[in-house]
């Protein structure tokens, strides 16, 4: 093998690596399929739980009991994601909700940093719902109800017995967080939409379901949630780029004073030596007087041409002053 086909080799193999090096992976933060529920905990075991039977996880969130159920991760996580699951609703009784969400220990659906999906059924409305709340606690929220929050599509209402596909995504740099509802395994949207975060949303570290918050005592949502995924996004960004501003000020440069030998800059303090003081002497600069601007130089005017006239009147003037002479 030449020297040319080794190199060449080598130069693949180069572009290769660092072609690898560039992609993006977005990583998985946890995922499950409900085979078992290691790592699942609850306040109440009779409200949530493993069903063996359907290969779910049952929910029956009651309001006023403050029954939860939680999944922790393995340590708090900041930057854009999406959180995806099934859920089948089997009985949402008026002025209850399912909830579902990404947040903090504690597990208050009023609470931030929170992302909560609903199925919101608090005046009968049976609307899909997003809520996003900061960690200043400032909310926000969207209903698939117009005129309800920042909503103005059309009516869409979910259905007890049929079961739904949730698509969640955080982007940090955008401070948007963006809701997709459809049918497992179809892509057209049943519902679509979008609410804007205002304060800062990190540290989240738990996935829960939970009846603290808003609801009724003693009504029922009740159902089963499914095939659970939380992604890390690395293709998309988690701070803005740095961008250079074209009206930034450009600094004016300023005449420093300079200090003479053993002098202390004017706004230090002064020390002592041998008991006595040291005193900062600097070298003052007199503003130079304004001069007066010379005349500019006159402009010369072109003359018409004597020819020998004038060198003659001045050799009769010289005779006249030699006969004056004598």
């Amino acid at each position: 093998m030449s020297a040319v086909h080794v190199s060449f080799i080598f130069a693949i193999l180069l572009l290769s690596t660092i072609l690898q090096g560039s992609v993006l992976a977005d990583t998985p933060l946890y995922s499950t399929d409900f085979t078992d529920s290691t790592g699942w905990e609850t306040n109440s075991p009779s409200s949530f739980y493993l069903d063996n039977q359907t290969g779910r996880y049952h929910y029956q969130i009651t309001g006023g009991t403050g029954s939860y159920a939680y999944y922790p991760l393995a340590e708090a996580f900041t930057g854009p994601f999406t959180l995806e699951f099934d859920v089948y609703p089997e009985k949402t009784e008026e002025k209850s909700s399912f909830r579902f969400g990404f947040g903090t220990e504690g597990y208050d659906s009023q609470k931030g940093p929170l992302v909560l999906a609903e199925l919101y059924n608090q005046n009968g409305e049976q609307a899909f719902s997003l809520t996003g709340i900061s960690k200043e606690n400032l909310l926000s929220q969207t209903f698939s109800i117009p005129g309800k929050a920042n909503y103005s599509g059309k009516t869409v209402k979910f259905s007890d017995k049929e079961e739904y596909h949730f698509r969640i995504t955080w982007y940090p740099v955008e401070k948007r967080i963006s809701l997709t509802v459809t049918s497992p395994g179809e892509s057209t949207p049943i519902f679509s939409h979008f609410v804007m975060i205002t304060g800062k949303m990190e540290e989240f570290s738990h996935l829960f379901l939970t009846s603290i918050g808003e609801g009724q005592n003693g009504v029922k949502a009740e159902g089963f949630i499914d095939n659970i995924s939380l992604v890390s996004l690395s293709s998309v960004m988690a701070t803005p780029e740095p961008t250079n501003t074209p009206d930034e000020a450009v600094p004016t440069p300023t005449l420093v004073t300079s200090v003479t030998s053993g002098a202390v800059p004017p706004n230090e303090t002064t020390e002592m030596t041998n008991g006595q003081e040291i005193t900062p002497v600097t070298e003052s600069i007199e503003p130079l007087p304004d001069r007066t601007p010379l005349p500019a130089p006159p402009t010369p005017v072109p003359t018409e041409q004597a020819g020998v006239l004038p060198l003659a009147g001045l050799f009769g003037l010289c005779i006249a002053c030699l006969f004056w002479r004598r």
